[in-house]
């Protein structure tokens, strides 16, 4: 795998924990625009259904990401012939048990850490 295909596989592997971020940061700004609108009530119903229809989203891509992510790793670790089979079966036990964060470091120490093939 080159460089730059290690790269995007990081970058995707990291998308998760910032949907994360982006989940809670929204889920906080329900509260807050409650706040704000606490002068005018009829606005309340609108402000909410925003609200609501983004953390939604939100949460669909987060999970759709999360599920692609664990698909790939778990393939990736059972296809990856640097492992033996007993380090095979922590990693695959690490993203189930681990979520989001598995991915991560699996990538950093089993894909990004491993040289490159010499170029022909």
């Amino acid at each position: 795998m080159s460089k730059s295909g290690r790269l995007l596989i990081g970058i995707l592997s990291l998308l998760p924990l910032l949907l994360v971020v982006v989940y809670t940061v929204s889920f906080f700004g329900i509260f807050i625009s409650a706040i704000r609108q606490h002068g005018r009530p009829e606005a309340f119903p609108e402000m909410m259904l925003d609200h609501i229809v983004w953390i939604v989203a939100i949460a669909l891509l987060m999970g759709l990401s999360s599920l692609a992510m664990l698909i790939y790793f778990i393939v990736h670790a059972i296809n990856n012939t640097a492992i033996d089979s007993s380090e095979r079966l922590v990693w695959i036990l690490v993203f189930i048990f681990a979520g989001i964060i598995g991915g991560p470091v699996y990538w950093y120490m089993r894909i990004w850490k491993l040289p490159l093939p010499p170029a022909v």
